[in-house]
């Protein structure tokens, strides 16, 4: 074959190698979208020993001044700053989730829009709130704050959010 009759071959050659990379099948299972879109807000969060919001808010007082990791679906968020979420339990009383405060501000802020289930690492304790402090709360966006809450000061919020 001549120089010339090799030279043509060549563009066929590539054509038939790029045809041939085109019809490679795709991975079977595409990578896990939700292990992708988890958020972390503060210190990150083991989520093996998490128990259910509804399981802590039935007995707060065992787990009361204790570091505690809770998991629930975020029913409420601070509708101003994004500085605590509410964990729905199943009953009428949510668990509050505050940030920590800082001289500055905040440790950090979650987004107003948060929306999914949250697993959260603090400290867990249960508060009387006096009036002024429920009706900020519900300016925040709390529906009907009351008088005694349980809450949990967050070292860490791992979320996994609504798709």
């Amino acid at each position: 074959m001549s120089t010339l009759g090799r030279l043509c071959s060549l563009p066929v050659l590539f054509c038939f190698a790029v045809l041939a990379g085109a019809c490679q099948s795709e991975p079977s299972s595409p990578p896990d979208a939700a292990a992708q879109d988890v958020q972390t807000y503060g210190a990150s969060v083991d989520t093996a020993a998490a128990r259910a919001a509804a399981e802590v808010a039935a007995k707060p007082s065992r787990l009361a001044d204790t570091t505690v990791t809770v998991r629930g679906r975020i029913s409420t968020v601070c509708q101003k700053k994004g500085c605590w979420l509410a964990l729905d339990t199943g009953t009428a009383m949510p668990i509050r989730v505050l940030v920590p405060r800082t001289d500055d501000g905040y440790e950090f802020t979650v987004p107003t829009t948060l929306a999914g289930e949250a697993t959260v690492t603090g400290t867990l304790r249960t508060v009387e709130l006096d009036s002024a402090t429920q009706n900020h709360l519900a300016e925040d966006g709390a529906a009907s704050a009351r008088a005694r809450e349980v809450q949990i000061a967050a070292t860490g919020i791992r979320v996994v959010p609504d798709a």
